[in-house]
């Protein structure tokens, strides 16, 4: 087992890395420029090691994993050039949190169960950029819905804890730093439109 362990590490390692190029590369394609997405990805990064921030009632935020985050979705919401546009990414947000809530609520809690094997950590990214593109086939709206559902679907959490009466359980918006779901979601989310899209676009070009 101590044999393998270098293996496994230099593996997490590398799937690490790759998953940053692949955060820096989706905020470059969300028209940010080259320095600014690279300093976005350091931010993240760092602010993932930071204490959180307390809101109160045993909510938390991390500034890496969802205050960084949602000042990028806040700033692509601005910088949309219609008001559609600017609706569009909340919307997929709401509309993603909805049908993963959902899912949560009718799949098995443990994946490999009755035959079921996606973590859930991947349904609200395929469920946002799914939903983004039908909603308009945005990078930019699948990057927030994915984004979005999660903080949402925490929030919720957070919510039903203090409803039922559970005022000492804490919740960490955005805990897992850089790599919490959030961000793979939004990575995923936008990486997904943008694929569905391309494919989509070759299918109608035909053959050249």
């Amino acid at each position: 087992m101590y044999a393998r362990a270098p293996g496994i590490m230099l593996v997490v390692i590398v799937i690490a890395v790759l998953y940053l190029i692949l955060l820096y590369r989706v905020l470059d394609r969300l028209r940010m420029d080259k320095k600014t997405a690279l300093i976005l990805v350091a931010l993240m990064y760092v602010g993932g090691f930071l204490p959180s921030l307390p809101l109160g009632g045993g909510l938390a935020l991390n500034i890496g994993g969802m205050g960084i985050p949602l000042g990028i979705c806040a700033y692509l919401v601005i910088k949309a050039p219609e008001k559609e546009e600017r609706l569009r990414g909340p919307l997929t947000a709401l509309a993603g949190a909805i049908l993963v809530w959902s899912l949560d609520r009718l799949l098995p809690v443990n994946p490999g169960s009755l035959g079921y094997e996606l973590d859930p950590l991947y349904l609200p990214a395929i469920a946002a950029g799914l939903i983004a593109y039908l909603l308009g086939r945005s990078r930019r709206a699948a990057f927030i819905g994915g984004v979005g559902s999660i903080f949402l679907m925490d929030l919720s959490s957070w919510a039903e804890n203090i409803i039922r009466g559970f005022r000492n359980i804490p919740v960490v918006l955005g805990g897992g730093g850089v790599f919490d779901a959030a961000l793979i979601a939004g990575v995923i989310g936008t990486l997904l439109a943008e694929l569905i899209g391309e494919v989509k676009e070759r299918l109608n070009r035909g053959p050249d």
